[in-house]
């Protein structure tokens, strides 16, 4: 079961990047249907044009199984999440638990909504993932497609093009788009979805929601071994071994952690583990039963005895 959540995940993950790649780079055999709906429900661009029913969508969908639209929808993290595949081929324990970065997701959330409320949409189209993506695509593999098949052909999207992204047109859109690329491809190698549990408003105001889920991901304390194979495969350093607890606010289902666990500790589930003998209880001393010989007075030799004394006198 955890190995097919792995896969399905995967695939869907997988499938998504192509259609959308496709269709914001205009490869001519993409299914422009299933892309257009792809960036409809797209979670910030839903939240521009006052696209309620996604915007909803979402956060009951989190609400349920935690951030699976960071883990298989959003295309900037699926990314992230193939260059730290590629790290953990080379060096299998890569990732250690810390602590979260509140003070600045918080303090970026800030900004974006501020930005948002006042129309200048320059900043969030530069921190939205799925924006970051499309201007990747259009201003950066796009004209090498075109320049490898003799085309000049440009994406059907129209996201692409909103959120001030025709001022960075030319050279300046494709340094933009090349320096993010180079930033989010390093990032994820190193700290994997450390981006998104730093400065992407949407995994933050998700992480919001996804922390009182009802699936998370539950260790089975009482089977916990603490190998820590599982920290070291979380690419949101989210596991906590030290109180075996996961962030669900980080956590973004990746379901790397529940396939490596060699003693099946670790769950993707709605049921939360409790410790069969709870630990650092408090426990009564136990006294022993009062008998004959510890209930009679006892019996002092370094006393003289009075009786035997006054007999002896008179």
């Amino acid at each position: 079961m955890n190995q097919l959540l792995k896969i399905s995940r995967i695939a869907v993950s997988l499938l998504i990047l192509l259609v959308i790649t496709g269709a914001l780079t205009a490869v001519p055999l993409t299914i422009h249907p299933l892309a257009e709906w792809i960036e409809r429900i797209q979670f910030l661009p839903a939240v521009i044009t006052f696209s309620l029913a996604v915007f909803v969508g979402w956060l009951i969908i989190t609400l349920i199984f935690g951030r699976i639209y960071c883990s298989t929808v959003c295309p900037l993290g699926i990314v992230m999440d193939i260059c730290a595949k590629t790290r953990l081929k080379i060096s299998p324990r890569v990732y250690r638990y810390s602590y979260s970065a509140l003070r600045i997701r918080y303090f970026v959330l800030l900004i974006v909504l501020i930005c948002l409320m006042a129309g200048f949409f320059t900043i969030p189209s530069v921190i939205d993932p799925y924006t970051a993506y499309a201007r990747i695509c259009r201003d950066l593999v796009s004209p090498v497609y075109s320049w490898i098949t003799g085309t000049d052909i440009r994406s059907g999207l129209n996201w692409s093009d909103s959120l001030a992204v025709k001022a960075m047109a030319g050279w300046a859109g494709a340094s933009i788009a090349a320096i993010t690329l180079l930033i989010v491809a390093v990032m994820a190698a190193k700290k994997g979805r450390i981006l998104c549990n730093t400065v992407c408003p949407v995994g933050t105001t998700l992480g919001f929601i996804s922390r009182f889920s009802i699936f998370q991901i539950d260790i089975d304390t009482d089977k916990c071994i603490n190998c820590r194979e599982c920290e070291y495969v979380c690419k949101s350093c989210c596991i906590d071994l030290n109180d075996h607890v996961v962030d669900g606010s980080r956590c973004v289902n990746c379901f790397n952690c529940i396939n490596v666990c060699p003693n099946d500790a670790i769950h993707y589930t709605f049921r939360r583990k409790q410790l069969s003998i709870p630990m650092m209880q408090g426990v009564k001393p136990i006294l022993p039963e009062p008998t004959l010989e510890n209930s009679a007075p006892h019996h002092n030799c370094n006393q003289p005895d009075n009786n035997s004394n006054d007999e002896t006198i008179s």
